[in-house]
């Protein structure tokens, strides 16, 4: 089960870099286009209207930002003091850092439900100028979440799996 849950995230992982690519080139063009639109252009006489700029750059910065945490979690990224731990014995370290990630599943896990929850109160709300539903935009929230917690819960599982002696070596 292991393995398949690795080889699904795998996948999915290999998704979200590449949507994050797009989504972060696209946001830089954006952003290029508004300041292009509000300082080189109008000396040229050239007056272009671009009010979405804003609004679509920031919606993309939010879906970044939950996604980038996912593929930091994937990657073993996210912000941790491992002071504690590394001044613990392998055996000890290895049940502290267990215990970390379960603690961070179980919130990531409440993050996720809160965040479809609040997702559903967005569904009667639309953004000013792209007229999109807020719920797409609130969904970032328990995607980017549901997202980190398979990663973490991949490491949890890979670790608690390794053999004792094993998981010393690698600390």
């Amino acid at each position: 089960m292991a393995s398949l849950l690795a080889r699904g995230l795998d996948r999915i992982n290999s998704l979200t870099y590449t949507l994050l690519f797009l989504m972060l080139a696209a946001m830089v063009a954006i952003v290029f286009w508004q300041v292009a639109v509000r300082f080189a252009l109008p000396p040229l006489g050239i007056i272009v209207s671009a009010p979405w700029t804003e609004e679509a750059a920031r919606y993309l910065m939010i879906w970044s930002i939950f996604l980038g945490g996912s593929v930091a979690a994937s990657k073993g990224l996210l912000i941790a003091v491992n002071a504690l731990i590394d001044a613990l014995p392998a055996h000890a370290a290895r049940y502290t850092r267990l215990l970390a990630l379960s603690c961070t599943i179980a919130f990531l896990a409440v993050l996720t439900w809160y965040g479809w929850v609040w997702s559903e109160f967005g569904a009667v709300e639309t953004s000013p100028v792209l007229t999109i539903s807020k719920r797409w935009l609130y969904l970032a929230m328990p995607v980017g979440t549901a997202l980190m917690l398979l990663n973490l819960l991949s490491v949890l599982i890979r670790i608690a799996l390794q053999p004792a002696r094993q998981a010393e070596s690698h600390q």
